[in-house]
């Protein structure tokens, strides 16, 4: 073997390892990024779930007011008319109960 054969062997060798050395350092250097935006892709999931489960609470609380308001409503429509009727059934006592006095006093 000629000196320039084996120095041409050594230095495709070095190449070589030069190759390696650099798709090694490629190779980790994709993993580190790879490894980043995975991070940052699950920050955001998580961060886009919890607004969505803030909105969903929000909406549900706003649905639960709005029938908390409709069942008070209903309420105090049904109070105010048992109070209407009470009042009716209350004069109609009066009356009778006048109605006896003055009959207990044979004034009618």
């Amino acid at each position: 073997m000629s000196i320039e054969l084996i120095k041409s062997i050594k230095d495709v060798e070095a190449q070589a390892e030069e190759i390696k050395k650099k798709s090694l350092e490629d190779y980790r250097q994709i993993l580190s990024e790879a490894s980043d935006q995975s991070y940052k892709i699950v920050e955001q999931a998580e961060e886009d779930a919890d607004n969505e489960a803030k909105e969903i609470i929000r909406k549900a609380e706003n649905e639960a007011n709005a029938e908390i308001r409709k069942l008070k409503e209903e309420i105090e429509d049904e109070c105010n008319n048992i109070k209407s009727h009470s009042r009716k059934k209350l004069d109609k006592a009066v009356d009778i109960i006048i109605g006896r006095i003055v009959n207990a006093d044979g004034n009618s």
